[in-house]
């Protein structure tokens, strides 16, 4: 099974992954780091090389971050040469949404690592609408179907 990690600043990545539960139920082999205010991004660093090489059971590691290029993302991608030297196959996903975790953790054992990352930024993708705007074209193409 692919593990899923979660990283964010403050308790959004443990918001996220009790949103996900509550939807699809307790799920295995998923965890949550958060970067906490004083921290230093070394000790993340530190910590999430540590939680993918728990994690990782062959299948491989998922791990999602909030935001490109910040500090989440730094410790992560400063773990990339402790994975490739271990050989541990691992993707990291930026702008982590509801949406993606739930596919991920839904999807993740038949599925490979690579694919199931391509899968979830599609899912992140697709979930990111105008809702007003389509709710008004809805009702637009409705309305028009009466002709």
């Amino acid at each position: 099974m692919i593990s899923v990690l979660l990283v964010s600043h403050g308790k959004m990545a443990e918001g996220m992954k009790d949103s996900a539960i509550m939807i699809v139920g307790e799920q295995t082999q998923f965890e949550t780091l958060s970067l906490n205010p004083g921290q230093d991004i070394s000790q993340l660093k530190i910590q999430l090389c540590d939680y993918t090489k728990i994690l990782d059971s062959g299948d491989g590691v998922l791990i999602f971050v909030d935001l490109y290029g910040a500090s989440p993302y730094n410790a992560a991608m400063g773990c990339i040469q402790d994975w490739d030297q271990l050989g541990m196959n691992v993707r990291v996903i930026t702008g982590m949404s509801l949406p993606m975790v739930i596919n991920a953790v839904c999807n993740r054992d038949n599925s490979t690592l690579y694919d199931l990352a391509n899968e979830c930024i599609e899912t992140g993708h697709e979930n990111i609408q105008d809702a007003i705007d389509n709710f008004f074209n809805i009702a637009n193409e409705n309305s028009n179907d009466d002709y």
